[in-house]
């Protein structure tokens, strides 16, 4: 018996939609609905499909769903093909349990505060019993809070969407090839039960040739993560990322615009062009984050173009305590064999840390810099570019600085021999 597409926001949609997916057509389009549509399971994509949504229709997770809303069939021999158009994702992390990562017994280093474990909170897969996410390994059945989840697919689009409030990840992605994501809002509250962890885009390894544009609003974590090497409970797999092509960002006090994270895996052929915005922990991050992990973080070929930005402070509700870090960031422990930056325009309100720092650790093959300029507005005295690490060839063309009436002065560059 068929199932029905109610749309009224009150009754269980998942059933008629997955029936829809499992039809055989490579087309579902999901009509008009009364009011949105409801759905307490993951979707299932197979191969060869596109999904499509009015721009403006919404589809709601149900309370305590507890699980991602999309998903692909096969993570393990793969899917290809998979297209989602349209519609508002709202991935209601009020109504689900809380981030794993808030709650006590979370192993985060950087800890400030942390909720208790609810009496109701969902069984791990492997321990039996509900639990945080703690240290162990990925396991696709547990609960993680991410909104959408594809791993292992081949020629994958998805365009004309709004991500609302996630619990962690908006959208999660692994051994993903050949990918096109185009015109996503992002429409986050400050989060269940803070606004951290919560990522836009995030991929894990094994991503490779991508075009990624036109991303809009705030995300209370990196609103593009690159984590070749992430932690062991939220990645399936470590392994590099290439290829990628990044261009238009547009977001005002949001977290980061893309971290590069890599603790031995190559991370390489990035470009990130045409950013606008403000960023309270850090603009674009090269990091390493793992301190027991030995290997040096690898990146090459990256470039930085056309970049309108400038520092913010953090949401009051922030739960994570951490340092003031400056908008181009080169953690310790990391190397980049070529790192081209041109069209870098800071104007500054909010913090006087350096637009571009490289840690003590950190190494820089070829560093090029062109047609920069920086413009304070604080009391205080800004440097543009601090290295405290190593570049072994530095090509700078300087960089335009203006200080409002009354600011502090530009130091354009100061740190190691490099820069004389």
């Amino acid at each position: 018996m068929k199932s029905k597409l109610y749309g009224d926001g009150i009754h269980d949609d998942t059933a008629a939609i997955q029936e829809m997916i499992d039809s055989g057509s490579t087309l579902v389009a999901l009509p008009v609905p009364e009011k949105h549509y409801l759905i307490s399971k993951t979707l299932v994509l197979p191969s060869n499909i596109e999904l499509r949504l009015d721009r403006l229709t919404t589809i709601k997770l149900a309370p305590k769903s507890n699980c991602p809303m999309l998903t692909n069939s096969d993570y393990e021999k793969g899917n290809c093909r998979i297209i989602i158009d349209g519609g508002i994702w709202d991935l209601n992390n009020l109504e689900q349990a809380p981030n794993p990562m808030m709650l006590q017994g979370d192993t985060n280093p950087d800890q400030v505060k942390r909720l208790p474990i609810p009496a109701d909170y969902p069984i791990d897969p492997e321990l039996g019993y509900a639990a945080p996410a703690g240290d162990r390994m990925w396991h696709p059945d547990r609960y993680w809070g991410s909104g959408l989840f594809f791993l292992n697919v081949d020629q994958f689009e998805m365009r004309n969407m709004v991500l609302k409030d996630p619990v962690t990840f908006a959208a999660q992605f692994a051994r993903l090839s050949n990918f096109t994501m185009c015109h996503i809002t992002f429409d986050f509250n400050e989060g269940n039960p803070a606004p951290n962890n919560m990522d836009g885009l995030h991929f894990d390894g094994f991503c490779r040739n991508g075009k990624i544009s036109d991303l809009k609003g705030a995300c209370y974590d990196d609103l593009l993560a690159f984590n070749a090497d992430d932690g062991t409970i939220d990645s399936p797999c470590f392994g590099p990322i290439e290829n990628i092509e990044v261009d238009g960002i547009f977001a005002d006090r949001c977290h980061s615009a893309a971290r590069l994270l890599s603790c031995g895996s190559m991370i390489r052929n990035i470009s990130i062009r045409n950013v606008h915005g403000t960023f309270y922990r850090y603009c674009v991050g090269f990091t390493h984050f793992f301190p027991e992990r030995k290997a040096r973080g690898r990146f090459d070929h990256i470039v930085l173009e056309n970049f309108f930005i400038g520092k913010d402070l953090p949401l009051e509700s922030d739960w994570n305590k951490c340092p003031d870090f400056p908008l181009i960031w080169g953690e310790g422990n990391g190397s980049i064999g070529s790192l081209r930056i041109t069209g870098l325009h800071r104007v500054e309100e909010h913090t006087p840390v350096p637009a571009v720092e490289f840690g003590a650790d950190f190494e820089v093959g070829q560093l090029t810099m062109s047609d920069c300029s920086c413009e304070n507005h604080l009391p205080d005295e800004l440097v543009f570019l601090q290295n405290n690490g190593k570049i072994e060839k530095l090509s700078f063309d300087g960089c335009r600085c203006v200080s409002a009436p009354g600011a502090g002065k530009i130091i354009v560059a100061n740190g190691n021999k490099a820069l004389e």
